[in-house]
């Protein structure tokens, strides 16, 4: 991964005589510092010194610290309930700073100032507004009509598409009431008849947007929180918009907006269907109808950080300017009386790099160095130096300050890790790649940039994306060039060009497409390649602070003593880590919320793990195994699975297995049914693996039995019963305490299951088939008289399930029952003397 900085490292030769040289330099007592002095500066500049130094008393002030305070706010914040008195715990604190700010104590009372700061700015962005006027106010399970303005337009994969808008009002029951407030649209049909601008009338049922409550999801709810949206709304088809009326563009932000649009309608038609997606993300950062299969192949070959906008491509478009800048800068006689273009032309490109940030959506990579290179031109023209590492750090408050939750977001932190890994890592490898013979420097420098980004990038794509890439190092060296200094320019060239000449701009954007299939062709042979395949890893947070601790021991400076023992530390720290693997004690069951499906986790205290069931929706787009299932087996440590259970071939239970035998080390595949006869998604994945199936025997199967513990499985095995009463179901006891995970039985099945004598006791049942009335579940109720029972559902699921009259009977026979739809994914825990019920609820089981 190669990431810019900004274009004040793009400028070329003219920085070389400016007073303050920048460069990167080794050796010295101070690395860090780029903007170094080379020459007495004159008496009318202000001298370096005046730059704010660190305090001398108490702590070191200065933009690290505040990062590091309010970071570690921000992420503490989604474990702690505060109540609403907490909000004046800012100002309280920003006084005690005022009062003792010659103290030695100010450094630690602004630490808790930002400490406590993004705390509070945490829980004022993700509490949604309460009062009467918001769109939130009219959620209900009936639907309402809505008014709105469009803000954005965006396509997605699988034919799908998205509106963001402003809403106006709602019209329930005949009766309109103003309404404020974003609204996410989701339609299943592309290119919907709406534009940024148009004011738009459409009926639907809103909805909060939920997490589905398991670890290591992505938490989409505060992903738009962050954008300001706390209320969905859903259409099957396109012609449910109503087109009211259409406003002209105004303002700089609205008129970019448009363009952009416009710019991708020509992207679509000039390039070809399967490419025109990937130069849209490259030419204005619209990234949303990347296929899967694309998104797979560039993670692999681990290029994915081209297809973004960022650092690498404003200081391209920065350099471009720079120079044809330049070449009118010095053909004006004023203007190089004036001063000198080195100095006073890179503020007066500033407008130009604002305007190319709006163009392709403000992402928060393009935000950075766009906020780096202002600092860098405003510190040309004052003739002040800092040191980078500050620069980046103050850089990263001023964007958390603007919008707090762009600490979790996964483009925020990889794009200032890999600017951390440039900035510390290349110099000190700058003067072995110096005593390379000339024509291999630049290859070199290429190659190390590459590999200091990988190394601070490399455990976030782990903890995000699962993924380790080790194509990327080899891959990298032909597409950056490529993408960066071939097809990036050819792309802007054309969405120029596209307002005024259409007709030259769809060759430079075909350019650009054709350059884009060959990188991708390049990248798949190099993923073909031995050890190049690169791996889906679920991590344990064992192994992801490992991975941290790793990067952390190769940042540390090489050359101080003072450092060896604490790089020894860290070294053995991350050595344990990736060797112990705690086993759970006594006997666990894991409810997965997986929506309305099943998936349960079984953990034996002998470290041995069954996942029963996978879950699956009924959506083209979603894949409960990949986005549910798997990273929370990760999160939960589980490095492999002695079976994986499929209870019956039902799309809700099935359909996420398919990923987890694809991803995660299984023994063995445990059905009801033959090989021949299992579902094909599931069976060419198990025939590529080489994974052992074992058709389960009809009747009870004991397949460990003493005194202290027990595991059985049963298999109805019966013609005449339908499909969900075949279900295998599944007996686990530790001493005097059983749990019965019984599928989808109905009312026939749950009969034929107690005539067959089923093990005792069971003192934590999980309700068949979802809690339907149809399972007859009071047979069960009165046979085991359970303790504890719990019911896998989805919430608002069409089919009202857990049934009523269920919940009622279990209300009247004193039996708690706990719910995935209403708290998430479930843990019960035993040692054989009672169940221990937990919830995943802030990030933690409580």
């Amino acid at each position: 991964m190669l990431i810019c900085v900004g274009p004040s490292i793009c400028s070329g030769g003219g920085l070389r005589r400016f007073p303050y040289e920048s460069r990167i330099t080794s050796g010295t007592a101070d690395p860090s510092v780029v903007l170094r002095k080379k020459s007495t500066p004159p008496s009318d500049l202000p001298a370096a010194s005046a730059v704010i130094q660190p305090s001398r008393q108490g702590l070191p002030v200065g933009p690290p610290l505040f990062l590091l305070s309010y970071a570690l706010g921000l992420g503490c914040a989604p474990f702690l309930d505060i109540s609403p008195a907490f909000a004046s715990a800012p100002f309280i604190v920003a006084i005690l700073c005022f009062i003792a700010r010659a103290s030695r104590v100010s450094g630690i009372l602004l630490a808790a100032f930002f400490f406590v700061l993004g705390i509070s700015l945490y829980h004022l962005r993700t509490t949604p507004p309460g009062d009467s006027g918001h769109i939130r106010a009219f959620i209900s399970d009936r639907p309402v009509a809505v008014e709105g303005a469009v803000l954005s337009v965006g396509n997605r994969p699988f034919g799908r598409s998205v509106i963001d808008l402003e809403t106006h009002r709602v019209i329930s029951e005949g009766i309109a009431a103003p309404a404020r407030g974003k609204l996410r649209l989701y339609i299943r049909e592309n290119n919907p008849p709406a534009a940024p601008g148009d004011t738009i009338r459409f009926l639907s049922r809103l909805r909060a947007p939920r997490a589905f409550g398991t670890p290591g999801e992505f938490d989409f709810s505060r992903h738009l929180a962050g954008q300001g949206i706390f209320v969905t709304a859903f259409l099957p088809q396109a012609k449910g918009i109503v087109k009211t009326g259409s406003q002209r563009p105004h303002g700089p932000a609205s008129l970019i907006a448009k363009q952009r649009t416009d710019v991708a309608g020509i992207i679509d038609r000039a390039v070809d269907p399967t490419l025109a997606p990937l130069v849209r993300a490259l030419v204005i950062g619209d990234k949303g109808e990347i296929t899967p299969d694309q998104r797979e192949l560039m993670g692999r070959a681990g290029i994915s950080h081209l297809f973004a906008i960022s650092g690498l491509h404003l200081g391209l478009i920065a350099a471009f300017l720079y120079v044809g800048g330049r070449f009118f800068y010095r053909r004006c006689e004023s203007l190089l009386l004036f001063g000198p273009p080195r100095r006073y032309l890179p503020p007066l490109l500033l407008p130009l790099l604002w305007a190319y940030l709006l163009f392709t959506g403000s992402g928060l990579p393009t935000l950075r160095a766009f906020i780096m290179t202002l600092a860098g031109a405003l510190l040309f023209l004052g003739a002040r130096r800092t040191p980078p590492l500050k620069l980046l750090t103050a850089t990263a408050l001023l964007i958390l300050c603007l919008e707090p939750l762009a600490l979790f977001a996964p483009s925020f932190q990889l794009s200032f890790a890999g600017v951390l890994g440039l900035l510390v890592l290349l110099p000190r490898w700058q003067p072995g790649i110096a005593a390379l013979p000339r024509p291999l420097r630049k290859p070199a420098s290429l190659a190390a940039a590459t590999l200091a980004a990988t190394i601070t990038t490399a455990p976030l794509v782990l903890f995000h994306f699962h993924l380790l890439a080790p194509a990327g190092l080899i891959a990298n060296m032909a597409a950056v060039p490529a993408i960066g200094f071939l097809a990036v320019p050819l792309g802007i060239g054309g969405a120029l060009l596209s307002s005024f000449w259409p007709g030259a701009a769809a060759p430079l954007l075909q350019g650009c497409g054709l350059l884009i299939e060959k990188v991708l062709t390049l990248a798949e042979w190099i993923v073909s390649l031995p050890l190049m395949e690169g791996s889906i890893v679920y991590a344990s947070p064992l192994q992801i602070a490992a991975a941290f601790l790793l990067a952390a021991t190769l940042l540390l400076p090489g050359g101080l003593r003072r450092c060896r023992p604490f790089r020894g530390t860290l070294l053995t720290f991350a050595a344990l880590f990736l060797l112990w693997q705690p086993a759970p004690t006594g006997l666990t069951v894991t409810a997965l919320s997986v929506g309305q499906g099943d998936a349960t986790l079984l953990s034996l205290e002998d470290g041995r793990h069954y996942l029963v069931d996978g879950g699956g929706l009924y959506s083209e787009t979603f894949d409960v195994g990949e986005r549910l299932v798997a990273p929370a087996l990760g999160r939960l440590g589980v490095r492999s699975l002695e079976a994986v259970i499929l209870t019956h071939d039902d799309l809700d239970h099935r359909q996420g297995l398919q990923h987890i035998l694809e991803s995660f080390p299984v023994k063995a595949f445990w059905s009801s049914t033959s090989p021949d006869a299992i579902h094909t998604s599931l069976r060419s994945v198990i025939e590529r693996r080489k994974i052992p199936v074992v058709q389960v025997p009809q009747g009870w199967t004991v397949l460990d039995d003493t005194r202290e513990r027990s595991l059985s499985i049963y298999n109805p095995s019966r013609l005449e019963y339908s499909l969900n009463d075949n279900s295998l179901v599944l007996y686990a006891r530790i001493l005097d305490e059983g749990v019965l995970l019984t599928g989808d039985m109905e009312e026939a099945g749950v009969s034929g299951f107690l005539a067959a004598d089923p093990p005792q006791p069971v003192t934590l049942l999980k309700l068949p088939h979802h809690g339907s009335h149809k399972s007859s579940p009071e047979l069960l109720l009165e046979r085991f008289e359970p303790a504890v029972a719990f019911v896998s559902a989805g919430a608002g699921n069409p089919y009202h399930l857990p049934h009523q009259s269920v919940m009622d009977d279990l209300r009247q026979r004193e039996i708690p029952v706990h719910r995935t739809d209403r708290q998430g994914s479930l843990q019960f825990s035993t040692t054989g003397r009672g169940w221990r019920a937990k919830q995943w609820e802030k990030g933690l089981f409580h």
